[in-house]
């Protein structure tokens, strides 16, 4: 990445726009930026930073803090960046967060905004903007910081990074995320084949209790040593005794049921001849009630046959008597017809002679309707011309009012403009109030500290007073116990003699003399305490003076935060109340102040918060001014119009009276009207006439038709009634019955229950016998002496060896079912155990050489290959470090195991030719580090150009560091970078040393103003 162009606006101290345009170094790859301490040098290289990865290059700065102080409220903070990587130009433009002048120009809250330019296109989102330039140069922020941009303080991070940060560095840049992949699959695939070894050991002991159940001694010896293979062996010897034992209680259990099914069989057939001999007795008894029930049937259907017969004759009557009322009503009506039919006629013949006048009337209606529309058009001609009257005044008063809006609006509009100037003026007011109400506030803050001091003191010297007193306590307390403590150590020192002569024996040597002989052992002149008392009472006095000393320590830190602030007030103690006193009412007058100014400063504001509201109404005013004019001259085209339309139509209506006459439109629809109803009368009456004549006559007609037919019927309805009379007579002989017979009838549900109740009692009785008589013949083989009670008593043994047997062989069946599924588990988990233990042994063999054990000084296959690259970089590093030292140092990749078990074959030790010993790079001094870190951030960059093809590190920043250096170090080091001059590499260096601005032609130049800095090249 090399910078082509730079653009900030509010970044940091740079109030203005600057511009720094890297062409302008043409073959120069070496600059300086130079300028007083807090110009804003670091701000340059804080600006390339955020631009590339949204953060500034050190640690210390925070983005959302990246405006200017010095730039307006309205003034957008941003920083573009055009840049240049593998002979391809980007440019990425950066806002952060801040306030700036919405659409309607009021200050809001602006969000951060980017885009990013590149291959036609631009990014606008941040998360993909910077996952874009990440990828683009291969670095992410943490390793551009260090490997291209050193920040001020951090650029030893690279040089004394432990092996972890650097491998994670390398991987980016050499591609090696392959192998930590692979290193992470081989660990992951060794991690899941150890789970599930374990998870197949625990299924294996759940397969163990399938036969945990089983009673023997042998499997259950086996199964607590969990030997696997002995197990199987031993399972299937046992399922194959079982299988036997199971197979002969089949036999045994087959020829019980056999027996106990005989006996069954012996059983029913006896209680089925006992019970059907019962029965036969019963039906037997119900013979003679069967018969009664079919003479009852019998009778029924005899009468039944002859009711049919009378209802015969009953509606051979009805339909007599049904014709001869027809015949009768058809000559009444054919009478009725023929009157009707006379009277009409005389009505139709008038009729006919009033519907021959009907077209003379017809053309009377056409003559007046023609008169009617002459009417209507002279009627609307009137209230058009009504309407266009009506519009001339109302025009006339619309321009009245329009002249009055107007004078209105123009008087408003003068006003808005006085109000205008007065806005001008109070921002003039507000800015000179906005000074005096700033310096106001600083010294309302000044005050607010020092009388947060003052509090601060006021709790010191009440705290002071209250660890006094305690303080007075502890002491008196701690003096008592030590003088008590003093007292009593005293006494038992007196008292030793007495206290060992005490503890003599005679016969046993003395402590002091070693003699067996006691002739005048020492008195205690006084009591003592004990041991263990003294060494309470040691204990209570060493907590006193615990206690005492803290005491004296907290009282001795309050006097001097006492002291301290009073220094600050620089008044004594004695005059403190006083001091304070003068200070609050300093401070309450100065809040007075503010409070003032903050009220004139509202006022202020309500006036320039109408500018809005004033230049609103102010257009306002204008548009409608321009609406009123634009409304005056339609009206007056209005006006003009209507007054044109009126004249011609007053000279229409005129002309129409006159053909007219007096005539008016009522007059002549109603005459319309009763010509109407005239005609429609006339042609009712005759068409009704007509129709009803016609009507009569079909009428007849049918009447006539009818005559004949009804004549005919009745005569053979006569003949019908005679014949049903006489089959029915012969039907009453022929059952023997006399009237009335209906009782013999019965309900049909009552027949039917009969009808069911005798094939009941023939089909009960005809099964029974047959039955019976197949029973009794079964019965003939049977011993005779076999009754059902001792067949029963043989059937209840023969169950119960049966149910015996049955559960001996279900317990042999579950014991085989449990052996079997057992031996499947148990041999299938095991089988898959095995298989991967094997696998898991492979695996683990592989993780551990590619991830590094103890025995490879762990030493990963990744970081063994990224070791390859780093002797070349640390190789690359030596050339320009034993440069710049006079080759008294040189960088070694650190090689021995060190102390724990982390990650290792990254680490760095310097050796030196002085001492000829080898040592850690973080013993280098200063300056010293400054070299190497400069070196090893060299040889970095060679190497990634050389081995990655995709990166390249065209750019170099280095921000202080040269000022550690001694004038030779400087001089080596200058050289070094020189010598960059050749890969065309662009080094920047922020600096203080003097010797720099001469050696170095290229500068940077920043200068600071009060109203902020600003920057140029110099070439």
């Amino acid at each position: 990445m090399r910078p082509l162009r730079l653009e900030v606006s509010a970044f940091g101290p740079y109030k203005e726009k600057i511009v720094l345009d890297f062409t302008q170094f043409q073959n120069q790859t070496l600059f300086l930026v130079s300028g007083p301490t807090g110009a804003g040098k670091t701000t340059i290289f804080d600006a390339i930073a955020y631009a590339l990865y949204d953060v500034a290059s050190g640690s210390s700065r925070e983005k959302d803090t990246f405006k200017s102080q010095f730039a307006a409220e309205e003034t957008i903070c941003y920083v573009d960046l055009t840049f240049e990587y593998n002979g391809k130009t980007y440019r990425v433009r950066r806002s952060p967060a801040q306030t700036g002048p919405g659409k309607s120009g009021k200050i809001i809250n602006l969000l951060a905004d980017v885009a990013f330019y590149h291959d036609d296109t631009v990014t606008t989102k941040a998360r993909d903007a910077n996952a874009e330039i990440e990828q683009l140069l291969s670095l992410n922020y943490e390793q551009f910081k260090q490997i291209v941009m050193l920040p001020q303080g951090e650029f030893k991070k690279l040089l004394e990074s432990n092996s972890n940060e650097k491998e994670m560095i390398f991987r980016n840049i050499f591609g090696t995320e392959i192998l930590k992949s692979f290193q992470e699959e081989l660990k992951e695939k060794a991690k899941s084949l150890q789970s599930q070894a374990t998870s197949a050991q625990d299924s294996l002991q759940t397969a163990y209790s399938f036969a945990s159940g089983i009673y023997d001694d042998a499997l259950q010896e086996v199964l607590i040593l969990q030997d696997t293979e002995r197990i199987l062996v031993r399972i299937a010897e046992l399922l194959a005794a079982l299988e036997e034992e199971r197979n002969a209680k089949e036999l045994q259990l087959a020829a019980l049921r056999l027996q106990s099914q005989s006996t069954s069989d012996t059983i029913k057939l006896l209680e089925d001849i006992a019970q059907l001999e019962v029965r036969l007795k019963v039906l037997e008894q119900e013979e003679s009630s069967a018969l009664e029930w079919k003479r009852q049937l019998e009778r029924h259907e005899q009468a039944v046959k002859a009711e049919e017969k009378r209802l015969l004759c009953v509606a051979a009557v009805t339909n007599k008597d049904a014709k001869q009322e027809q015949a009768k009503q058809n000559d009444d009506l054919f009478d009725q017809l023929n009157q009707d039919s006379r009277d009409k006629k005389p009505a139709f013949e008038a009729a006919e002679v009033a519907i021959s006048l009907i077209p003379d009337l017809r053309e009377q209606v056409d003559a007046a309707k023609e008169q009617e529309k002459q009417l209507v058009a002279l009627a609307k001609k009137e209230k058009e011309l009504a309407s266009c009257q009506k519009a001339c005044e109302d025009a006339t008063k619309e321009l009245q009012k329009h002249a009055e809006l107007l004078q209105a609006q123009k008087i408003k509009q003068e006003q808005c403009q006085q109000k205008l100037v007065t806005v001008k003026r109070a921002q003039k007011d507000a800015a000179i109030m906005q000074e005096q109400l700033s310096a106001c506030r600083m010294n309302v803050q000044q005050s607010d500290q020092l009388h947060k001091r003052i509090v601060q003191a006021e709790k010191l010297l009440a705290e002071q007073l209250e660890k006094g007193e305690r303080f007075l306590i502890l002491e008196k307390a701690y003096v008592t116990v030590d003088q008590q403590f003093k007292d009593e150590t005293l006494l038992y020192n007196r008292n030793i003699a007495g206290i060992l002569a005490e503890q003599l024996v005679g016969g046993e040597a003395c402590l002091v003399c070693g003699s067996t002989h006691h002739p005048a052992p020492a008195k205690k002149t006084a009591d003592t305490l004990s041991d263990q008392e003294r060494e309470l009472l040691e204990k209570k006095r060493n907590q006193a003076y615990a206690e005492y000393q803290q005491a004296t320590a907290e009282l001795t830190g309050i006097r001097k935060q006492l002291a301290d602030l009073f220094d600050d007030f620089a008044v004594p103690s004695e005059t403190f109340e006083i001091y304070k006193q003068e200070q609050q009412e300093k401070r309450d007058a100065e809040i007075a102040s503010e409070k003032a100014f903050l009220l004139e400063m509202k006022n202020i504001q309500k006036v320039l918060d109408e500018e809005d509201a004033l230049f609103r109404e102010q257009s306002d005013i204008e548009a409608k001014l321009q609406a009123i004019d634009q409304n005056r001259i339609a009206l007056q085209q209005t006006l003009l119009l209507n007054e044109t339309l009126s004249r011609d139509l007053l000279a229409e209506i005129d002309q129409d009276k006159q053909v007219l006459g007096d005539k008016n439109i009522a007059t002549v629809q109603k005459e319309i009207l009763q010509l109407s109803e005239k005609i429609d009368t006339c042609t009712g009456s005759y068409n009704k006439l007509k129709s009803e004549l016609t009507e009569l006559e079909k009428q007849l007609a049918v009447c006539l038709a009818n005559r004949t037919t009804y004549s005919a019927q009745v005569e053979e309805a006569t003949t019908a009634l005679l014949d049903a009379e006489t089959i029915y007579t012969t039907a009453l002989d022929a059952a023997g019955l006399e009237e009335p017979f209906n009782h013999l009838i019965l309900d049909k549900a009552l027949c039917l229950d009969i009808q069911k109740r005798i094939r009941s009692h023939e089909d009960d009785l005809n099964v029974t016998v047959t039955r019976l008589r197949d029973q009794r013949k079964a019965a003939a083989a049977l011993d005779p002496d076999q009754t059902i009670a001792s067949c029963a008593e043989q059937k209840v043994l023969l169950d119960n060896a049966t149910r015996e047997s049955e559960e001996q062989k279900d317990q042999l069946a579950g014991d085989i079912q449990m052996l079997r599924k057992a031996a499947q588990e148990i041999a299938a988990i095991y089988k898959k155990q095995q298989q991967i233990i094997a696998d898991y042994q492979k695996y683990r063999t592989l993780s551990d050489i590619a991830n590094g054990t103890k025995e490879t000084d762990y030493i990963s296959f990744e970081r063994y290959v990224l070791a390859i690259y780093y002797e070349e970089i640390i190789e690359a590093a030596n050339l320009r470090f034993q440069q710049m030292t006079n080759n008294r140092y040189l960088l070694l990749r650190k090689e021995d195991k060190g102390k724990g078990a982390g990650a290792k074959g990254l680490d760095l030790d310097v050796f030196d030719h002085y001492t000829g010993q080898t040592r850690s790079v973080k013993t280098l001094s200063g300056g010293e580090s400054f070299k190497a870190s400069l070196a090893l951030a060299l040889g970095l960059s060679d190497v990634m150009q050389s081995r990655s093809g995709g990166i390249q590190i065209d750019t170099l920043f280095i921000d202080e560091g040269f000022g550690s250096l001694d004038p030779e170090s400087l001089d080596s080091a200058i050289e070094a970078l020189f010598s960059l001059n050749s890969s065309g590499r662009l080094v920047g260096i922020i600096s203080h040393v003097e010797e720099l601005k001469t050696r170095i032609p290229v500068h940077i130049e920043i200068d600071r103003t009060a109203e902020g800095s600003t920057a140029k090249i110099i070439v």
